[in-house]
């Protein structure tokens, strides 16, 4: 039997529709930096489950070890601020403890920065090749 790893375990809440989650993501900067920041972030997690086996998702956050001060430096935010957001983004599923964001999250992002570089670079929407 192929032993499971954490993105195929936790595949399930990594594609879940959670509009209300990003949403509260996609109106807070430091929400923002924190989950463009996550997975760079340092965690230590415990040996994945079975195959069929369920994940609870709150009893493995428990289990995690995430590098807090580490994050604030990758996010340049205040570590009272990265345990703030790490509660609301972990709260709201967008965040995972493997390293990964929520697809919608990571869509979010994506397109935030592909906006600001076009920004920096003064690159104008029609420009652009495919």
């Amino acid at each position: 039997m192929i032993p499971m790893n954490w993105p195929d375990v936790l595949l399930v809440h990594r594609a879940a529709e959670n509009y209300h989650g990003v949403a509260l993501m996609a109106r807070d900067p430091i929400l923002m930096r924190l989950a463009a920041a996550w997975p760079k972030v340092k965690r230590q997690l415990p040996s994945p489950p079975p195959p069929g086996q369920e994940v609870d998702l709150e009893a493995l956050w428990e289990k995690t070890k995430v590098d807090f001060q580490g994050w604030a430096e990758l996010a340049q935010v205040d570590i009272c601020q990265v345990i703030e957001g790490w509660k609301v983004l972990m709260g709201n599923g967008v965040i995972l403890p493997d390293g990964t964001l929520n697809h919608l999250a990571d869509s979010i992002l994506k397109k935030e920065a592909a906006g600001q570089l076009m920004v920096e670079f003064g690159i104008k929407l029609g420009e652009m090749k495919k």
